[in-house]
């Protein structure tokens, strides 16, 4: 139960950090390399798990 709240959350977070960064590109701000860098590692990730969920049907 736990454990499942707790990944609930930091879905939440990282949900809250992605809206963030749009709102911040909207409004012309810069972003910073680590954050640009996140960004990357995780479209990679989500690319690599669409392509694995696509081979396992």
């Amino acid at each position: 139960m736990l454990l499942q709240k707790y990944r609930e959350n930091k879905e939440a977070l990282k949900q809250i950090g992605r809206e963030a960064l749009a709102e911040s590109r909207r409004m012309g701000l810069t972003i910073s390399a680590k954050d640009r860098q996140n960004e990357v590692d995780e479209r990679t990730k989500r690319e690599r798990e669409d392509r694995s969920s696509i081979m396992a049907r």
